[in-house]
């Protein structure tokens, strides 16, 4: 299904590790926000309306209609934004166990949905904010263009400065592209396909008659698209905890400095200088800034974890879900 990789030196523990740590950050964040009622807001009714909302004879939506409407967005936007990121992070977790045991077939298929449809309304509704809860409750949409789509993705990834339109397109969507995902739902989910860009060769079923070196290399793309894919949604689920203050600025450099340095430890080349020299951390226990070196990312990747030593206080710290560190 996918051009021959290369398998020298594929650390693939490393890989199912760091998409562990990104399963674990999703789950502590849907954690608080459980605990601290994230979604909710609260609403300061008029004198008038007062009756009414202890009544229960009105719903949110009436209230939505006279006079509310802001207030009652701003919660559904979270309540809808933290419903996909459960959704899509349920889907992640399945797609990853199925991997482990070498299912790729099954583990491709459970992609489709979190990568197509709850990433990219999760996109959707970051990009054009609260009037998106508006169109959600009173328009279908489930028909968006391929331009919509690139137009969606593109301010996205400007927002949270992160990939290029074109390739999240091409990953997620297009038929064409040599590293699509899309040729590879269609031959996991039919055992026969027509399209001129991933037909069925005769005398052959879609990954029916698959051999070992075959089903590792396409284990080894899953985990190497997966592993950017995470690193996207963490970006894109920070900004929105960042923009909706739901976490403190402190937190959100904190905690994407943590998860760029465990992704850079997957790399199996030497990361170029100025990025290394951004890799700026601090110490968990006294605060201290320390700057990531290529030996500790090549430890890390040799040992498949990801930690780093502070020279002030010896303290070993270790990247391992979101650490809420300011006030809530």
């Amino acid at each position: 299904m996918k051009e021959k990789v290369d398998k020298s030196n594929m650390n693939l523990m490393i890989d199912y590790n760091f998409l562990i740590v990104c399963n674990n950050y999703i789950v502590s964040i849907l954690k608080k926000a459980d605990e601290l009622k994230w979604s909710s807001e609260k609403i300061n009714f008029k004198e008038k309306d007062k009756k009414k909302a202890k009544s229960g004879k009105y719903d949110m939506y009436y209230f939505r209609e006279h006079g509310y409407a802001n207030v009652i967005n701003k919660s559904l936007y979270k309540h809808i934004i933290f419903s996909l990121i459960s959704d899509y992070s349920i889907y992640m977790y399945d797609a990853l166990e199925c991997a482990k045991r070498r299912h790729y077939g099954t583990a491709f298929t459970l992609l489709r949905k979190p990568l197509k449809d709850d990433l990219l309304l999760i996109e959707m509704f970051y990009t054009k904010g609260y009037r998106m809860v508006h169109k959600f409750l009173n328009e279908p949409i489930d028909k968006i263009s391929r331009e919509e789509k690139i137009k969606i993705m593109r301010k996205c990834c400007k927002k949270i400065n992160f990939f290029t339109a074109n390739r999240m397109f091409n990953l997620r969507y297009s038929k064409k592209s040599k590293e699509s995902l899309e040729k590879i739902w269609n031959k996991t989910a039919h055992i026969i396909t027509s399209s001129k860009y991933y037909k069925t060769e005769n005398g052959n079923l879609n990954i029916i008659f698959d051999t070992p070196d075959i089903v590792e290399e396409n284990i080894i793309y899953f985990y190497k698209v997966c592993t950017s894919i995470q690193l996207y949604f963490l970006t894109l689920v920070f900004n929105i905890l960042k923009d909706e203050n739901l976490i403190t600025e402190k937190e959100f450099e904190f905690n994407i400095r943590q998860i760029y340095f465990a992704y850079s430890c997957t790399l199996e080349h030497n990361l170029q200088e100025e990025c290394l020299n951004q890799l700026v951390l601090e110490c968990n226990k006294c605060g201290k800034e320390i700057v990531i070196t290529q030996k500790t990312l090549r430890s890390n990747y040799s040992n498949s974890i990801f930690m780093y030593k502070c020279s002030c206080c010896n303290n070993i710290n270790s990247v391992k879900e979101f650490q809420f560190i300011g006030v809530q």
